[in-house]
């Protein structure tokens, strides 16, 4: 900033400064852990400036949670141009708003829909070639309580009492019996958009 302060220069410092952040943290990672993949930051789930995107190329993989009824094709496609990295979806849940508890970041209608939901976002983005996984959030319902930060949602593949979702867990069945069609391109992925809260 000795030449002059401006918006500009204020802007490429900063990524500057981000770049410099990633390659120590990724020397290291790797000096120390050089047979694991390096998943990353996890973003969330917009898509980032051209700059935040071109550092993630030091990572193995492009990390990002996105809370919707279906990933954006779009988005995807611009992160890997950008990235040349496969991407991978951190977190997703659906939830109902019922048992006591929240419908979480994005409820549907009832566990039906949770299932339907399941499969219309997991196949869909499983058809996007650059795509290589994702991470239901979360195991279990949160406590009847609730959490310290108030989270208290009806979001798990489990309730309270270890008892499966039944309609989630055929659904999750379904799927993964087909993913790998799906992935290939010899399988055409759900279509069945679920039914929102």
């Amino acid at each position: 900033l000795a030449t002059g302060d401006t918006p500009e220069r204020r802007k490429q410092f900063v990524y500057r400064a981000f770049d410099k952040y990633l390659d120590v943290i990724n020397s290291a990672i790797r000096r120390h852990d050089a047979n694991h993949l390096n998943l990353g930051m996890r973003f969330g789930g917009e898509i980032m400036p051209a700059e935040m995107l071109r550092a993630s190329r030091a990572f193995d993989v492009y990390s990002l949670n996105v809370y919707a009824t279906s990933i954006d094709r779009k988005m995807l496609d611009e992160i890997y141009r950008v990235t040349d990295r496969p991407i991978i979806v951190g977190e997703f849940h659906f939830g109902v708003p019922e048992r006591g508890l929240g419908g979480g970041l994005v409820p549907v209608r009832n566990q039906t829909e949770r299932g339907v939901a399941y499969r219309y976002y997991v196949e869909q983005a499983a058809a996007i070639p650059a795509f290589i996984g994702l991470s239901w959030f979360t195991w279990t319902d949160q406590p009847c309580i609730g959490r310290s930060d108030g989270e208290n949602y009806n979001i798990g593949l489990v309730d309270v009492t270890d008892r499966p979702y039944r309609e989630l867990i055929e659904a999750m069945k379904a799927t993964h019996r087909r993913i790998q069609g799906v992935h290939d391109g010899t399988a055409a992925p759900f279509d069945v958009p679920p039914k929102r809260q």
